[in-house]
C-alpha cells in the first residue's frame, strides 16, 4: 500500500467536533483513550527552570519520524486496522502552498490535510511525503489513527515530545520499549517541557 491523501475527511470529524480546548487537542491529543504517554524526541529538563532548548538529544538519536516509527511499529499491534490509518498534516509546514486545493480537516486555529495508509507505510514516510508533496523534507504528522480508534498518536508544531492516548496494555509496553523514551503520562497536567 501506499499513502495518499484524502479529499473524504470524514474519518476525522471525530477530531473536528472534540469538546476540549484546541490547544490541547492539538498538543496533547483527544481526552477519550484509557491511558497516556509522552514519547520524548529530548528528554525532559533535568531541574526547575531549565528550558527544553537547553536539553539535548544524543548524537546519535533516532530523528522524530524515525521515533515515532517504532512507536507506530509497536502500536500496529494493538488495533484490529493496521491497514487503515489516518495521518493529519498541519497545514502551516512549508511543504503546502497557500493555494492547496485539497480540504482540510479543522480544529480552531489548526489545520490540517489528511492522509490515509497502512501503519506499515510509516516505515517509508520520508520518501512517500516527499515524492507525495513534490518537497525535500517530510513534516511530521500531527495525528495518526487507526480506523477502528484503539489509539491515536499526537504531535503538535511546538513541544518536543508526542502524547499517546491508548489502552493499558499498549501503554505499559510503550513504556517498557528499550528503543525510544516513553514516559507515562496525565494530558491533564503540563509536562516539564513548559518548566
Amino acid at each position: 500500500m501506499t499513502i495518499t491523501r484524502c479529499v473524504d475527511l470524514s474519518a476525522a470529524l471525530w477530531l473536528e467536533h472534540r469538546d476540549e480546548d484546541w490547544r490541547r487537542l492539538a498538543a496533547r491529543g483527544p481526552r477519550c483513550f484509557d491511558k497516556y504517554a509522552r514519547l520524548r524526541f529530548i528528554p525532559d529538563p533535568g531541574h526547575p527552570g531549565q528550558s527544553a532548548n537547553n536539553v539535548h538529544a544524543a548524537p546519535d538519536a533516532l530523528s522524530d519520524n524515525e521515533q515515532l516509527g517504532v512507536v507506530l511499529t509497536q502500536l500496529a499491534r494493538c488495533t484490529g486496522t493496521p491497514d487503515d490509518c489516518y495521518f493529519c498534516i498541519w497545514d502551516g509546514w512549508p511543504s503546502f502552498h497557500i493555494d492547496d486545493p485539497m480540504p482540510k480537516v479543522s480544529i480552531p486555529n489548526r489545520d490540517y490535510f489528511l492522509f490515509h495508509g497502512a501503519l506499515a507505510d510509516f516505515a517509508e514516510w520520508e520518501v512517500q511525503i516527499k515524492t507525495l508533496l513534490h518537497d525535500i523534507e517530510a513534516p511530521t504528522p500531527a495525528f495518526v489513527w487507526p480506523a477502528d480508534h484503539a489509539w491515536c498518536v499526537t504531535c503538535d508544531v511546538d513541544p518536543h515530545f508526542a502524547s499517546i492516548g491508548a489502552g493499558s496494555d499498549a501503554i505499559a509496553q510503550l513504556v517498557i520499549n528499550p528503543h525510544v523514551d516513553v514516559v507515562v503520562d496525565d494530558p491533564d497536567k503540563e509536562p516539564p517541557y513548559y518548566c
